[in-house]
């Protein structure tokens, strides 16, 4: 009897993830399709929560919907730009979740990753990162994205808990190198925006992608914002990074699963460029 409830039980929290996952791309399709019609400022703004994220190309890290607001207001240079999803998941209690994919304007191809959270019936982008489109012939196809669920491990709802995985992310990656740092913490599965044309699939992956990393250079980066799901285990963290010795700055999303052995792994990454500071670049000082 205590097996047969164990399999109803499994096959309901399924069918639940099934359909919350289902709903969220639905949610992605939807608001590309508003965005086509009416535009960034009147298609895609309205679809962000108050203190949302957004990682536009080349331009600082915005983060609240006024500042998007204003930021979508006074720059005609803002692409109009449709995307698709590859890949949805979600959180156990199914109000957080991720996509990422394809986006498109006119000829050219880049790549998205995009936090969610419900709120009461709606779903809404709590952080949206692009890549700058890239002008492709329709002959070079992007690479199939086979996409892996998480096991859904529940934990304390600590958005604390997020940032001191990013900033431990950080640390590793200024004592031990780029490569070392990405392949600890990412899940087997995991994916990242990288810097070529397709999205990079798998630890092994995204770890080769930096085989050509300039010998000497350092990244490192500082978390400024998390997300978390309030079943605690799924979220996403912001920041800013930077690489001095090539006058490199970005900004980035990353998306974070709670694993079996309670610790924080990645399960997608991706970012872009911002302009150089006019300071020193360094991260702000903790609280």
């Amino acid at each position: 009897m205590r097996v047969l409830l164990l399999a109803v039980t499994l096959f309901l929290v399924s069918a639940d993830r099934a359909s919350d996952r289902d709903a969220l791309l639905a949610a992605d399709r939807s608001l590309s399709d508003k965005t086509a019609a009416s535009g960034m400022l009147q298609g895609f703004a309205p679809a962000m929560t108050d203190d949302a994220a957004y990682l536009y190309p080349g331009a600082l890290l915005l983060r609240g919907s006024e500042h998007i607001r204003a930021f979508l207001e006074t720059n005609d240079s803002v692409v109009k730009q449709t995307w698709s999803p590859l890949f949805a998941d979600v959180s156990a209690d199914g109000r957080l979740g991720y996509t990422y994919g394809w986006t498109r304007a006119g000829g050219t191809r880049g790549k998205y990753l995009a936090c969610w959270q419900k709120t009461r019936d709606a779903w809404r982008l709590a952080a949206y990162a692009s890549t700058r489109p890239t002008p492709l012939p329709d002959s070079i196809s992007p690479q199939p994205v086979k996409g892996a669920l998480g096991a859904q491990v529940r934990g304390r709802a600590d958005a604390n808990e997020l940032m001191h995985a990013d900033s431990a992310f950080a640390a590793l990656s200024v004592a031990s190198g780029a490569k070392t740092a990405f392949l600890a913490f990412a899940t087997d599965n995991a994916v990242s925006f990288g810097g070529g044309a397709q999205i990079m699939e798998g630890r092994e992956a995204i770890g080769a992608g930096f085989d050509g990393f300039p010998a000497g250079a350092v990244l490192e980066w500082w978390p400024v914002a998390a997300q978390i799901a309030r079943s605690g285990d799924l979220g996403c963290t912001v920041g800013e990074a930077k690489i001095a010795s090539l006058n490199h700055y970005s900004k980035y999303l990353t998306i974070w699963r709670r694993q079996a052995d309670r610790s924080w792994k990645f399960v997608a990454d991706g970012g872009n460029v911002r302009p150089a500071p006019t300071t020193s670049g360094s991260p702000p000082p903790e609280d």
